[in-house]
């Protein structure tokens, strides 16, 4: 295999100087070491990455002894969190290679064992995430041609798009998330497995699909996300309950708009946004049958949202804020409710009228008027 080497000079302010203090000093204890994957391919493409890797063919052990404040991470192939200030870690992983096992749910498992920087370059999903920057000869090593796929804008799979996929379903919606974020084209063979393999991500673990959730929607193009994993029948085996609709696409553009602006998200919202129409379906469906607001609205929610976490994590803490967002719409669209002073101050009333505010200017237009009139009760 060919590498190509390219010298870039990035602009020393979109490098964390943590992960260039990490890399120095495994360089000088005798050992390689790169920033690998997207990280590299935001620089070339002008953008500040959010998180630095590095790899390297130092072995974890090797890694762990030479940074006091770092810990040793996974079980088939263990990787190194080297730790700082308020949560912050940066990933340092060593070279890598696959040997594949099928399953009968179609899903191949990659048995990654440690290898060299030739065999780890084919364990990557994409060629834009499989290039390495070494910063002391300031040069990009490139054995997969991603150079030349970030150059025309295209997303190629590593190697068969179909075995990849099946390794890794999850690389799926990957794939969408890349093609929005560069503004670049997926190659034929992608677009064909999408189609084909979509119902490989029911395989993949809850907890694990919702970090994968907030990367896809926490961002500044969440709506053109949204539209291409409907348009690959990939958003059914995240949120099979969700029909799209006005709500969910101004709530999607919000949130890019407050992305945008530096304000604060929460993966509440989304999820409140997401599962509205089914919680309200399902309520109007029991309530037919009981007396109770309270219990048929507790049933429909408990219902709604287990269903959700069937295909993707819900934290209890989560679900509580989700309930009472929905619950508070009913309270908002009272005008005589006696208690105002006291909905002001609940800790909820923003989000739940920011939520209010979106229906009005979608799906509920006859809401307009009580939109204004919270929003004079607040000033």
């Amino acid at each position: 295999m060919l590498a190509v080497y390219q010298n870039f000079e990035f602009d020393k302010k979109l490098i964390d100087k943590k992960a260039l203090n990490i890399i120095t000093k495994i360089q000088k204890a005798g050992f390689k070491a790169y920033l690998v994957g997207g990280c590299v391919r935001d620089l070339l493409v002008g953008l500040k990455p959010k998180d630095f890797d590095i790899v390297t063919n130092a072995k974890p052990k090797q890694i762990h002894k030479l940074f006091k404040n770092s810990r040793l991470i996974g079980r088939r192939f263990i990787i190194v969190h080297i730790l700082f200030p308020k949560g912050r870690f940066i990933e340092v992983a060593t070279f890598r290679r696959d040997i594949n096992k099928t399953y009968k749910n179609g899903i191949i498992a990659s048995n990654n064992y440690f290898g060299t920087i030739e065999q780890d370059v084919l364990c990557r999903d994409f060629s834009i995430n499989a290039l390495y920057y070494d910063i002391e000869s300031k040069q990009v090593i490139d054995y997969v041609g991603g150079l030349e796929d970030i150059k025309i804008k295209k997303i190629n799979v590593i190697g068969d798009a179909k075995l990849r996929f099946a390794q890794d379903p999850v690389r799926m919606i990957r794939a969408i998330r890349f093609q929005i974020k560069l503004k670049a084209k997926l190659s034929s063979k992608i677009k064909s497995c999408l189609y084909k393999q979509s119902s490989l991500l029911i395989n993949i673990s809850p907890a694990r699909l919702y970090q994968e959730c907030i990367k896809l929607f926490h961002n500044e193009y969440s709506l053109e996300i949204y539209q291409k994993l409907e348009k690959y029948n990939l958003l059914h085996y995240l949120f099979k309950q969700t029909k799209t609709d006005s709500f969910i696409k101004k709530s999607l553009i919000n949130t890019s708009l407050r992305i945008k602006e530096n304000n604060t998200i929460s993966p509440v919202f989304l999820f409140a946004v997401f599962l509205w129409n089914a919680q309200n379906q399902r309520f109007i469906a029991i309530k037919k049958h009981k007396k109770s607001f309270y219990l048929s609205f507790e049933q429909a929610s408990e219902e709604v949202i287990k269903n959700q976490q069937q295909q993707i994590l819900i934290q209890k803490w989560m679900v509580n804020k989700i309930k009472k967002i929905w619950f508070m719409q009913t309270i908002l669209e009272n005008k005589n409710y006696k208690k105002k002073d006291e909905l002001l101050k609940n800790s909820m009333f923003r989000i739940s009228y920011d939520f209010f505010v979106l229906r009005a200017n979608s799906i509920n237009p006859e809401l307009l008027d009580l939109a204004r009139f919270w929003n004079e009760m607040q000033n």
